[in-house]
Order: C-alpha cells, then structure tokens, then sequence
C-alpha cells in the first residue's frame, strides 16, 4: 500500500488485494463465459489518482491488473462528478474490464451516468442510464424526492431494464413504477 498526496489535493494510490471467493454451483459471468463451481482466490494491483475537491469536476480514475478466477484481469475506469450548475451535477462512469481465462475470454464495459436536478433545497430529480456489455442491458432509473416537511418524504421512481442483444432497438424485459410516502410522527 502507496499514496502520495500532492499539495492540489490530488492523490496517487497503490494497493494490493487478496481475494477468496467461492462458488457453491456454476456461474455465467458473461455470454457464453461459465465459471465452474469451486475454491478461487485471486489478487490485483491497482493504482487510483484521485482528483481534489478544489476542482469543478472531480473523481478517480483507476487502473489495475491482477489474477481472477484462474485466470487474468485488466481493469481502466473513471468514477467522478461533475458540477454543471449550482443545481445540476453529472457522475459519470465507465468501467472497461479484459478478462481472460481458461473458461473463456471476454471485455465488460459498464458506462452510466447520474444526473441530478435540484428543483428546491428539499425537491429533486435524479436519472441514472447504465450500458452493460456483458449482460447486454440498458438501464434507466428516474427518481423524484420531495421533502415535503422535515422527515417526510414522498418519491417516486420509474425503471427499467432493455436487452440490447438483438439488432434495433432495445428490447423492454422489465418495468417499474414505485411511489413511496413517508410521514415523521414525533411523540
């Protein structure tokens, strides 16, 4: 374990990690990629630079490689928020992942996106699209809060989740729509 910090308020990390992981029956990691059930244990290094807080858009951008699941991963990824406006922040991030292994090999890229709008000190919006490679999904989950009086709150959230294997448009396979009340009883 390595950090060095620098006078801006950026940080440069390295570490190592051990992993123990066991797997009671066959798991499906990605298309055609099955894992058989068993005992693994694997590590990684991974060096993150951390962006300070003095900057308008901040975050981590990592990179690590290591062993996994008897075979090898490479890891290069960005988690981050950026401040649009006084109301609006983005939290971008991506995550592109080369796995190779005895099992198979493949690439999972994860890019998402949080959007949120504060429409009052105590109303938002929030939106989060998320693409996954290896799972062949796109996501979308909104979400509305409004702290109605201090520990009330009302929300209402829509999601769902698109399979974008076949060729066209993304095919809908599931749908949510929730609304949740809250109300604060003092006694």
């Amino acid at each position: 374990t390595g950090r060095l910090q620098f006078e801006n308020g950026d940080e440069l990390n390295i570490n190592h990690y051990w992993n123990e992981e066991v797997l009671e029956r066959p798991f499906n990691i990605a298309t055609g990629v099955t894992l058989p059930s068993g005992d693994y244990r694997f590590g990684d290094t991974r060096a993150n630079f951390v962006l300070g807080p003095q900057r308008r858009m901040t975050g981590t951008a990592t990179v690590s490689r290591g062993s996994f699941y008897d075979g090898n991963k490479t890891e290069v990824g960005y988690t981050g928020r950026v401040g649009v406006t006084g109301r609006v922040t983005m939290e971008p991030r991506i995550s592109l992942n080369w796995v190779g292994s005895p099992h198979g090999d493949f690439t999972a890229r994860v890019v998402s996106n949080r959007a949120s709008l504060a429409l009052t000190p105590r109303m938002f919006v929030a939106a989060l699209l998320q693409y996954n490679s290896s799972a062949a999904t796109f996501s979308t989950n909104i979400r509305f809060r409004w702290e109605y009086q201090p520990g009330s709150d009302l929300f209402f959230v829509y999601s769902d989740g698109r399979d974008t294997a076949l060729a066209g448009f993304p095919t809908l396979v599931d749908r949510q729509v929730v609304v949740k009340f809250t109300r604060l009883v003092r006694f």
